[in-house]
């Protein structure tokens, strides 16, 4: 998985979706992304950047995490986006910092 593939809280595209997923059995998830399909699946992106999907069943709500706009406009005219809410850019970085550190011990063994 390259570094491209993990979502930045602080730079988000509009196709990420950040929310929180109450997930039957497993309690609320925090993911960068969550979409319904066409098949009424639920596809989710976690911080750490793995996607996986969640048959209908097993999702019981989500509730979507406010974004918004700052700094200033980029070449293509649109300022970036990133999680309104502070805490919750916080709680994203440590989610993905604790991945990045995971790995470094898995790669040192």
């Amino acid at each position: 998985m390259s570094l491209a593939d993990t979502p930045d809280p602080e730079n988000l595209t509009n196709a990420d979706k950040p929310a929180v997923v109450d997930v039957d059995g497993q309690g609320n998830v925090y993911v960068a992304s969550a979409k319904v399909r066409d098949n009424g699946w639920l596809w989710l992106k976690q911080w750490d950047g793995q996607t996986f999907k969640l048959p209908p069943h097993r999702v019981n709500a989500v509730q979507r995490i406010p974004k918004e706009r700052y700094g200033e406009a980029g070449s293509n005219g649109m300022k970036p986006q990133r999680i309104e809410d502070k805490d919750w850019r916080r709680r994203a970085r440590a989610m993905t910092g604790d991945m990045e550190a995971a790995e470094a011990v898995i790669a040192d063994d």
